[in-house]
């Protein structure tokens, strides 16, 4: 019991300095948490040890983060944006050339999945730092990120369902969502003082314990019908995002719940279990030439509205990968779709993709102004 509890204590710190460190070498604080977990964990230092405290913190994180990649779906933005047959577009042009060079490459469907999805979190902050967000072309790279996390997301939960049973299943789940949206919006309706509760800063915290319980729902609904929890975990994040729109005091204490403890538990036992290998170096190469095709060649549907530097900026930030795309992996890892070296060459790639896309996109756009 004290090995479990120095483990989750050692952990704690290095969540805890993690972003600290993160914001003097100017890198997100996921892609820290991991390296850090992987300098503690199996390739060299060993001190982060397996436990069943560790195992149910780090999968209540992927469920968090799960939840708040559906939290973070503004459909505002999506529904506002133009030109959104361009980026379904972009988006249905990105997933064929994926499952193209997947099946060349003798690889499965996962990878196809895995390489269209994007960082909604860092095209967002790309954009801002460059004062593009509420500009034209910021748009379109936002409702294009959004989209296509949102499609990949419910994709890579159907992708790990076998056989007929599951997949009515999962259409039951999204019929139980579409009806949950539905009593949503009545209690809203009637009883509007009891749902702005949700919102105050009142000492039971009404809108956390809510949320959670609606979180908590949704995933167990998943396993009593033998679903992945990512899915119910998304759902509840979509339908919390789609009902209650602009409640930013209640998603903010849901963030620092998540993004505070849970989460970065996720990140760096992750981070921990990757053995880094010599052999895994050609597969982590070809996967970031194949994620910058896949995206720069249908960003150039744009090029007639934003000149073709921009268009291939877009395509560049638009491949940048991150907490999905580690969510998938440590799933197919444990459903066998995939090894844990190619786990380790994801999470790889997954990292330098991470540090690498935002930092051409800026080269390339700023060249071209």
């Amino acid at each position: 019991m004290i090995g479990q509890f120095t483990t989750i204590a050692l952990i704690s710190f290095i969540a805890f300095i993690a972003p600290l460190l993160a914001e003097r070498v100017r890198i997100p604080a996921i892609v820290l948490e991991i390296i850090l977990g992987a300098i503690f964990g199996i390739s060299f230092l060993n001190l982060i040890q397996e436990s069943e405290w560790l195992s149910f913190l780090s999968l209540f994180g992927l469920i968090f983060l799960m939840f708040l990649s559906g939290l973070e779906i503004d459909f505002d933005v999506i529904s506002k944006g133009r030109d959104v047959l361009s980026v379904i577009a972009f988006f249905l042009i990105s997933l064929s050339l994926a499952t193209f060079f997947s099946f060349l490459l003798n690889l499965n469907l996962f990878y196809a999945i895995i390489l269209t999805n994007v960082a909604v979190g860092v095209v967002v902050s790309s954009l801002r730092e460059m004062r593009l967000e509420k500009e034209k072309f910021g748009q379109i790279n936002i409702v294009a990120a959004f989209i296509t996390d949102f499609s990949t997301m419910f994709l890579l939960s159907l992708y790990f369902l076998s056989g007929i049973n599951q997949i009515i299943f999962a259409f039951l789940i999204i019929a139980a969502f579409l009806a949950a949206y539905r009593f949503g919006k009545l209690a809203i309706w009637y009883f509007p003082n009891f749902v702005s509760r949700w919102f105050t800063d009142e000492p039971s915290e009404i809108g956390v314990r809510g949320s959670l319980a609606i979180m908590i729902l949704f995933v167990g609904l998943s396993s009593l019908l033998g679903v992945e929890a990512i899915l119910g975990a998304f759902l509840a994040g979509v339908f919390l995002s789609l009902t209650f729109r602009g409640g930013k005091k209640l998603y903010d204490k849901l963030y620092g719940m998540g993004y505070g403890f849970f989460i970065p538990i996720f990140f760096i036992k992750t981070g921990s279990e990757l053995n880094l290998a010599a052999e895994m170096l050609s597969l982590i190469l070809t996967l970031l030439l194949v994620s910058f095709a896949i995206k720069i060649v249908p960003s150039l549907i744009f090029s007639g509205e934003f000149g073709t530097r921009s268009a291939v900026a877009m395509g560049l930030l638009q491949s940048t990968k991150l907490s999905l795309t580690i969510a998938g992996v440590s799933i197919a890892v444990a459903a066998s779709v995939i090894s844990r070296a190619e786990a380790t060459a994801l999470i790889s790639f997954t990292v330098i993709s991470c540090l690498l896309s935002p930092t051409l996109f800026r080269m390339v756009y700023s060249t071209g102004k």
